[in-house]
């Protein structure tokens, strides 16, 4: 073969290679999608098996306070609340009631345990997140919706979780949707926890608010088939925005976003809830900028708010490296696909568990 006929065959190759590579990367993310739906088929059908044995659904994160000392004896999520339905019974029942599961050498060890259940093989994150609750991390922006901060800083490294449940919504979407006639009542979501702390319940701490302890299918009146259980909101605790991960502002960021920024990275580093046994994984949900920077968003001024794959933000919406779409578990167990150009109002609709909104095709 000459030289000519060498580059030719070469260059011909090439051609294939690069025609081919795309459909190739499509058809894995085919089946990386594939099996994160199979993952979130799995959550769905341990939440009504726990919904069976005992007549509600688990409670979206649960705190046990000492108030004598202000600190916490125990937290519980709803995804260690699923251990023994996910056939991780031994799991489950290893767990010490009577530590912190931050501070307990024991517990500290399961934490960390991978679970592939609780992950989505597209999400490009691959390592466990260590979070820091201290003084400095909430003085830094965020903490626990508990009430307390430890004496001294508490480091743990979380087996990761890519799915979240909701509690209800905020504005922006909680202003359009008692704009579009629903009752302020009509805005909690599936595990909507009371007016004292609506993604927790936090037993020893009095309250002038009630807790709701009893997630139940009777609450859900809008219907289990209308009303969201579980969505994506992956790659926590690192903060993605529009398929790109940020650890630093954008060069466009005045001082002032910066600040708020930095503030937003601390959050979503120490207090993302990325971790499938940790009790922050839980969110109301208000929506995010729809070009990707949060840091300059006015929060109840901003009407036009993204909810699907512009941030993965906790409290601010759904994420997924899925491209156009989002994948949650209703509350009757089915899972649908969620196109991220769906009007955000519908997905409000869909949030809420009593509204008697009707959502329409979407």
């Amino acid at each position: 073969m000459t030289l000519i006929e060498t580059l030719v065959v070469t260059a011909i190759v090439a051609v294939l290679v690069a025609l081919l590579l795309p459909a190739i990367q499509r058809a894995r993310e085919v089946a990386r999608r594939t099996q994160c739906k199979n993952h979130l088929k799995q959550l769905g059908l341990a939440m009504h098996t726990y919904e069976n044995v005992h007549g509600q659904f688990p409670i979206a994160a649960l705190w046990n306070v000492d108030t004598s000392t202000s600190t916490l004896r125990f937290g519980q999520s709803w995804g260690q609340a699923l251990l023994p339905f996910l056939d991780q019974a031994a799991l489950s029942n290893a767990f010490d009631v009577t530590q912190p599961i931050w501070s307990g050498l024991q517990n500290k060890s399961l934490i960390a345990t991978r679970l592939p259940t609780f992950v989505c093989p597209s999400t490009p994150l691959t390592t466990p997140n260590t979070t820091t609750w201290s003084h400095a991390t909430v003085a830094a922006g965020g903490g626990l919706n508990c009430g307390v901060v430890p004496s001294t800083p508490i480091t743990a490294t979380w087996g990761r979780c890519d799915y979240i449940v909701n509690c209800d919504i905020r504005s922006p979407l909680r202003s359009n949707l008692i704009s579009a006639g629903v009752p302020p009542s009509g805005t909690i979501g599936f595990f909507y926890c009371g007016s004292a702390n609506s993604c927790a319940v936090v037993s020893g701490v009095s309250t002038s608010g009630s807790y709701d302890a009893s997630p139940t299918v009777a609450k859900v009146t809008d219907g289990l088939s209308n009303t969201m259980m579980i969505a994506e909101l992956a790659a926590r605790n690192q903060l993605w925005e529009l398929g790109k991960n940020y650890t630093s502002p954008p060069s466009t960021d005045t001082p002032a976003a910066a600040a708020n920024f930095f503030n937003l990275l601390n959050q979503q580093t120490h207090f993302g809830g990325g971790g499938w046994a940790d009790p922050n994984n839980d969110q109301w949900v208000d929506g995010g900028n729809r070009d990707g920077n949060n840091d300059i968003r006015d929060v109840n001024g901003d009407r036009n708010s993204c909810v699907i794959n512009c941030t993965n933000l906790s409290y601010r919406a759904f994420y997924s490296f899925h491209t156009g779409l989002s994948q949650v578990v209703m509350g009757d167990g089915s899972v649908k696909a969620l196109s991220e150009n769906m009007d955000d109002t519908v997905l409000a609709f869909l949030i809420t568990r009593s509204g008697g909104e009707v959502a329409g095709n979407y």
